[in-house]
């Protein structure tokens, strides 16, 4: 059978969809498999496409567009294909063959976004995540949490909704520590620090863990290192570590090219995740398989996904970061421990296993049609 791929995230910088997308298709090429994969690409990431296997098809039209609702379903129909995985909920309300659909995250219909525009676009996009709810084969999504989600907004049964979990790239790994100690040094990280990455979004919680910071600040040396861009769209990162005096102590690095970012989390000594709300959460993953102690919200999915391998706090409660934070800064002994049951918990996860799972999603919905080409 031919299976498109909407690879369009493929080069989407490093957020998670993009990681996805890239881990997916990278996987599903080394695949044994009778079926024919057609992946629909950006036409200027065609450079960077490495699976001669894949068939690949470019197109122009981006993702949240009005072009993508009126022109990329005839793209597709133009391919022949059995059936269709749209990787993301955007997906054309006007294409008519078979497809199954990832719901990854309802994070955006709680949390919609920077500005009162963004607001205006969670009624248009819980429209077509019901849509997509509704008429796709199968639904895929990343944790049991957003498989709870998805049943109760959108009234699917829950054998319809697929949970398949995510992983962690090989290039997340310990580093020898004389390179790590050098990263440090070059970067004038000589105290301990706490690191955290990842976008701004008001879900991030960031504000939160910079008034913890503040209090942990008080009691240690330690810095807070924000790894990844600066949006100039959330201002109040950078009014909060003003106003609480933190100019100093709260690093920001900018953008970081993908290259260094396990040197960042193999140099920290602790990593904090503070988001209100995931699809699935992978940089603590990420700094688990570094080798580095992750304190993390206990908001949902993240102890589904972390297991007993992560400190938890209650992310509403700045002196519960805080305490979280300071207990394991000043307890070696402690994040010895953390470590130890991180890198067992990183294991449970494989991209060949996403493949695999979601290859396994595909032949069922094929097996439910009618009929075929």
């Amino acid at each position: 059978m031919r299976i498109g791929i909407d690879a369009r995230f493929f080069n989407a910088g490093s957020a998670g969809l993009a990681r996805y997308t890239q881990e997916l298709v990278s996987h599903l090429a080394k695949l044994q498999t009778k079926h024919t994969f057609v992946a629909f690409l950006n036409a200027a990431d065609k450079a960077d496409w490495k699976w001669p296997n894949l068939e690949v098809r470019t197109t122009t039209t981006r993702w949240y567009t009005v072009r993508e609702q009126l022109l990329f379903g005839r793209e597709l129909e133009r391919a022949n294909l059995d059936l269709m995985h749209f990787t993301n909920f955007n997906f054309p309300l006007g294409y008519r063959s078979p497809f199954i659909i990832s719901i990854n995250d309802l994070t955006l219909l709680s949390y919609a976004g920077r500005s009162r525009l963004s607001g205006l676009k969670t009624r248009p996009m819980r429209l077509v995540m019901a849509q997509g709810a509704k008429r796709s084969l199968e639904i895929l999504t990343y944790s049991d949490h957003q498989k709870r989600l998805i049943v109760e907004n959108f009234g699917v049964a829950p054998e319809k909704v697929k949970v398949v979990y995510l992983a962690v790239d090989s290039q997340f790994k310990p580093l020898p520590a004389s390179e790590a100690s050098e990263f440090r040094l070059r970067h004038g990280l000589r105290e301990p620090f706490i690191m955290y990455t990842g976008q701004w979004r008001q879900h991030k919680n960031l504000v939160r863990l910079i008034k913890a910071f503040k209090i942990v600040r008080g009691q240690s040396n330690a810095k807070l290192v924000l790894v990844g861009k600066i949006d100039p769209a959330f201002p109040v990162i950078q009014e909060t570590i003003r106003s609480q005096g933190l100019s100093g102590d709260v690093i920001l690095t900018d953008f970081v090219d993908d290259a260094d970012l396990p040197r960042y989390y193999n140099a920290a000594d602790v990593f904090a995740f503070p988001s209100l709300s995931e699809g699935f959460g992978l940089p603590p993953l990420e700094a688990m398989a570094c080798g580095t102690t992750v304190a993390s919200s206990s908001a949902p999915p993240m102890p589904e996904i972390l297991g007993e391998a992560a400190a938890y706090f209650n992310p509403y409660s700045i002196d519960s970061i805080a305490e979280t934070l300071l207990e394991l800064l000043a307890k070696p002994g402690r994040r010895q421990r953390y470590r130890g049951l991180g890198f067992k918990q990183v294991q449970k996860y494989s991209w060949d296993r996403t493949a695999a799972e979601t290859l396994a999603s595909y032949e069922a919905a094929l097996d439910r049609l009618p009929s075929t080409r």
